[in-house]
């Protein structure tokens, strides 16, 4: 497969995204690229190395400064299979950390994903044997417990953990400058939520 270059739309001085691909079958979540300085922060991985070598090329295309960190929102396989391709150090609420490393201990993988194909024909994985044999769990070096402030060159991030019926380790993530949040799977539009505090 080849790494062509991707679309990110910009929607603020220091943001741009990739938007959660239109076909729901591939379970591509939209990644965050935020450019600090001399540095770039991703929001989430991606959910395979075949996506995460695509985001690589768009960035260098864009003459991006080099990824420093990766922000997940939450642990889940498509925010964060695509990490290993980065090689930085990725940051998340310390339930994430949990979650990973239970997931590693169970070599969660390739036959985790080919069970969600079982049960639902439709999805499109792009995986090939060579990504399995380079695959790796990226397990966050820097946590958190409530909230945290990062400052990177001239952009603030703030993270909360939020938490909800998802996924227990759900973090939001603020870019405080450019007054955008990224809200991960933490929240889905109608008809698709549920509607309580608790299950958001």
């Amino acid at each position: 497969m080849s790494n062509s270059v991707l679309t990110f739309t910009q929607i603020s001085p220091h943001v741009w995204i990739l938007p959660r691909h239109p076909d729901k079958n591939r379970v591509q979540a939209t990644i965050g690229v935020i450019i600090a300085g001399d540095q770039t922060i991703l929001i989430d991985a991606g959910n395979s190395l075949h996506l995460a070598r695509q985001i690589q090329a768009t960035l260098a295309a864009m003459d991006a400064p080099p990824i420093s960190h990766v922000v997940y929102t939450h642990h889940h396989w498509d925010h964060t299979f695509g990490a290993c391709v980065y090689r930085v150090p990725a940051i998340a609420h310390h339930l994430s950390f949990q979650f990973l490393s239970d997931m590693r201990q169970l070599n969660v993988g390739e036959a985790h994903l080919r069970t969600k194909v079982e049960r639902n024909p439709k999805l499109i994985l792009e995986w090939t044997a060579e990504d399995w044999a380079e695959f790796e769990i990226v397990l966050p070096e820097i946590t958190y417990e409530d909230q945290v402030q990062f400052q990177f060159g001239d952009v603030t991030l703030e993270l909360l953990h939020v938490g909800g019926i998802h996924a227990a380790d759900s973090t939001v993530i603020k870019v405080v400058q450019d007054g955008v949040m990224f809200l991960g799977d933490c929240y889905y539009p109608a008809p698709r939520y549920i509607d309580t505090d608790d299950q958001m």
